[in-house]
This record gives structure tokens, C-alpha cells and sequence, in this order.
């Protein structure tokens, strides 16, 4: 893709570096001001783009991609 484009909309990347913690989708959900299940929502989207069925998978698939920091 371009330089700076994401197959993650804005709202899923504020949330992917919260994947590679130990928090509870309600502690994450907590932090971003929103719903448990908006937070649920968007790390469903967040594996069907990447490909993946895991946290683990998730942040790895993310990082190789550039998408979050080692």
C-alpha cells in the first residue's frame, strides 16, 4: 500500500497497542472511553484484517506490518 496507509481504520489503531498488554478488553475499554463491546467490535475487525485468531497472532501480524513498535 501507500506510505501511511493502514488496512485499520483510525479508532482500531488507537486501540492496537493495547493488544500487546495484559489488560481485560473491559480495562482496555476503560482507557478509551468506550463500550466493552465497542472494544470487543473493533479487535473482531482488527483479526479478520490481519488475518489472524489471536492477541499474539494480532500484535505479531501488526508488527511485522509496521503497524505497531517492536
Amino acid at each position: 500500500g501507500a506510505t501511511g496507509s493502514s488496512p485499520l481504520s483510525p479508532a482500531e489503531l488507537r486501540l492496537l497497542p493495547y493488544l500487546q498488554t495484559h489488560l481485560t478488553i473491559a480495562e482496555i475499554a476503560e482507557r478509551l472511553f468506550v463500550s466493552r463491546n465497542t472494544v470487543n467490535s473493533q479487535v473482531s475487525s482488527i483479526y479478520r484484517k490481519l488475518g489472524v485468531s489471536s492477541r499474539d497472532e494480532a500484535v505479531q501480524r501488526a508488527t511485522a506490518a509496521g503497524l505497531l513498535g517492536g
